[in-house]
């Protein structure tokens, strides 16, 4: 609700409150490619869908542009590309990771802060990653099991 005193005729009051900011973080849209993806399991004409390894992709030779699957995704990953007119999104660089190559955000970061790998193989880096640190994915109560996961994310963005 926007306070108009006078019905704007003075302009809008500006009223800021001023706080402390304790932190604050950065969290990237990626797609979280689910077991449970609520794009796979709304578009119409199966233009995206699940690999067998679980990487969920999108064929643009089949989608329509519909964006029922942007709309279904609760983490925001998806959009329309301008040029092509279909739905598109993070694909993990399924191209690379075919050949046994790293996705490039991994590859390329320069902090290190990004980690691929299978979390259930004894010889991923994850299986250390996930022994110590605090691991959380988002939105957790979708029950749509997102294969993302974040180390030490604030509660109030989980």
């Amino acid at each position: 609700m926007v306070d108009s005193p006078n019905g704007g005729r003075n302009g809008y009051p500006e009223i800021y409150e001023k706080r402390n900011i304790d932190s604050t973080f950065f969290v990237p849209k990626l797609c979280n490619h689910c077991i449970n993806a609520p794009c796979v399991q709304v578009c119409p004409v199966g233009a995206t869908f699940a690999t067998e390894d679980g990487v969920v992709l999108v064929d643009p030779k089949w989608c329509v542009g519909c964006r029922y699957c942007i709309q279904a995704c609760p983490y925001g990953a998806r959009y329309l590309n301008p040029t092509t007119e279909v739905a598109d999104k993070c694909t993990f660089c399924y191209h690379r990771i075919t050949d046994g190559k790293l996705p490039v955000c991994v590859e390329i970061c320069p902090t290190q802060t990004r980690i691929f790998g299978e979390k259930g193989k004894k010889s991923s880096p994850l299986r250390r990653f996930f022994k110590f640190n605090d691991i959380h994915t988002l939105k957790p109560g979708l029950n749509t099991k997102p294969k993302v996961y974040y180390a030490g994310l604030d509660g109030e963005v989980i």
